[in-house]
């Protein structure tokens, strides 16, 4: 569990860490431009910010979910979720040429989540797909929809190199990657998040070549996206 805990720590704060250091050095080029671009400049001192505020939120978040403490719920909107995460990636998409779709449900149920942590998955999975892609430079696609029972369900489909062979479900597991420099916690650490919420998280194989992944939360009431 500590080994796990340590690892799921490395992997999530790997992607706000980052962020940080791209626009730190952005910054830096800003700065340095004559006359210096000093509105650009602080206008990406306020993102370093938001970044470094959101890994150490991560933290705190992934502290309590293996010390199974009852995270913070609020009544979420996944599709703003889902907007905002790409938006967050943006950078990361455009480095690596992909092109991200979204059909999102107009009337889709709220949630009662901790969004922080759902945001983990939906980064999670997205940056998996842009990983699977990254020598195809294919197209990546997010739907939201109203599954049975008011259930909310989230796809996300890339057009990558697909799932391993044979016994699919092992990347779920922790530590499993087939990744050069994968930790292997992304998946596992998602799996848990979506079931300590009351929801499931799969993946299947996508007709056109690639991987769906999916995931359901229990819904709470309708609303006008």
């Amino acid at each position: 569990m500590m080994g796990e805990f340590a690892a799921s720590l490395a992997h999530e704060i790997k992607q706000p860490i980052a962020a940080v250091v791209m626009r730190a050095r952005t910054g830096l080029r800003w700065l340095q431009r004559q006359p210096p671009g000093i509105e650009k400049a602080r206008e990406i001192l306020s993102r370093i910010i938001e970044d470094a505020t959101r890994a150490a939120t991560i933290v705190d978040r992934n502290r309590s979910l293996y010390k199974r403490e009852t995270s913070k719920r609020e009544t979420v909107n996944l599709n703003e979720v889902i907007r905002e995460t790409i938006a967050l990636l943006q950078e990361k998409v455009s480095k690596n040429s992909i092109l991200i779709r979204t059909q999102l449900d107009d009337v889709l149920p709220t949630i009662s989540a901790d969004r922080v942590q759902v945001q983990q998955v939906l980064m999670n999975l997205i940056l998996n797909g842009i990983e699977a892609m990254k020598e195809t430079r294919g197209e990546l696609t997010i739907t939201s929809e109203t599954g049975e029972h008011s259930q909310v369900l989230i796809s996300v489909r890339d057009s990558g190199v697909g799932l391993p062979v044979g016994n699919p479900e092992r990347i779920f597991e922790a530590f499993f990657t087939t990744k050069p420099e994968g930790t292997g916690m992304g998946l596992s650490i998602s799996r848990r998040i979506i079931e300590s919420h009351g929801g499931r998280l799969w993946a299947s194989a996508s007709p056109g070549g690639g991987a769906i992944f999916h995931f359901t939360l229990p819904g709470t009431t309708m609303v006008k996206d």
